[in-house]
């Protein structure tokens, strides 16, 4: 058996750590190493994850003296990750028994880079699950890089979320040698995950949910502007790269189109006058030049 790095960033997650970590505990794989990063907690989720590496000898607490974001935390965790895979956690989230050996046995199975779950959704204000595979629905098919990019936008399923999302997948962790989480702001994912695609040779996805995403009240998807939650800045970096690889980037001009009129509007609601213009420029110029 490989060693896998089971990552989780906490950041003032005392109500859902402690359940997100005994997931990880029941797991049917048993090679880990559970990373627990506090990411400077200012409630009791310090003290818990002190309780739950009592709890099991696999567990090892980073505390980081003030809050980085998420970007930093994964960082941290990936330079003292031990594993010879990764998988990331979030704290408010958890996952079923056969989560990581189904992952592991996926990814050695078709000998790919990345393998990739799918996940559930509940809703903890209604107390309600959104099913949306059933039993009838399972596949599995193993992707070239430029493949799984079609699958990004408006596939069922979730797809075009777990296309983004770092958790529900298990990585070779020497695809991490050159690519680190940015630290500045929200959208670390829709920034990085794409690179790992890109570095990698083979991508195995299953059609099965063996993770339960948390949606609450504090979700950041939530409680953020949508347009910051879809910037424009990491699709125009997808054009900038793709394009220079030669692939076709008209799906990405497409959603760099949706973005930009997003983000123009918020601009100019919150009055950023200069931001505003400077993406009604570009709007204007792809308008002119489109076929």
């Amino acid at each position: 058996m490989s060693k896998i790095s089971v990552i989780v960033p906490v950041y003032n997650a005392e109500a859902y750590v402690k359940q997100c970590v005994e997931s990880v505990f029941q797991q049917s794989y048993t090679d880990l190493e559970i990373l627990l990063i506090n990411d400077g907690s200012t409630d009791r989720s310090a003290l818990i994850c002190e309780q739950l590496k009592a709890m099991d000898e696999r567990v090892r607490v980073v505390h980081l003296s003030e809050n980085r974001g998420l970007g930093a935390a994964r960082n941290t965790s990936l330079e003292v990750a031990t594993g010879d895979y990764i998988l990331f956690l979030d704290a408010d989230d958890w996952i079923d028994s056969n989560h990581v050996s189904d992952l592991y046995e996926l990814i050695t199975r078709t000998q790919s880079d990345v393998a990739i779950a799918n996940f559930t959704r509940y809703y903890e204000d209604e107390a309600r699950y959104e099913l949306h595979i059933g039993d009838e629905d399972y596949y599995e098919k193993v992707y070239t890089p430029e493949e799984w990019f079609a699958y990004q936008y408006g596939a069922p399923h979730n797809l075009s979320q777990c296309f983004t999302v770092p958790w529900g997948k298990l990585y070779k962790k020497s695809l991490f040698e050159y690519v680190t989480y940015p630290k500045n702001g929200f959208g670390e994912d829709d920034r990085t995950t794409w690179k790992l695609y890109l570095l990698s040779d083979r991508i195995a996805y299953m059609n099965r949910s063996s993770l339960v995403y948390r949606v609450n009240a504090g979700s950041m998807t939530q409680t953020t502007d949508q347009a910051k939650v879809f910037d424009v800045e990491p699709v125009a970096e997808r054009i900038a790269v793709l394009g220079l690889l030669g692939w076709d980037i008209s799906r990405e001009v497409k959603a760099y189109l949706w973005r930009a009129q997003l983000n123009r509007d918020s601009k100019l609601r919150n009055g950023d006058i200069p931001a505003y213009k400077e993406l009604e420029l570009r709007l204007r110029l792809m308008e002119k030049y489109k076929d």
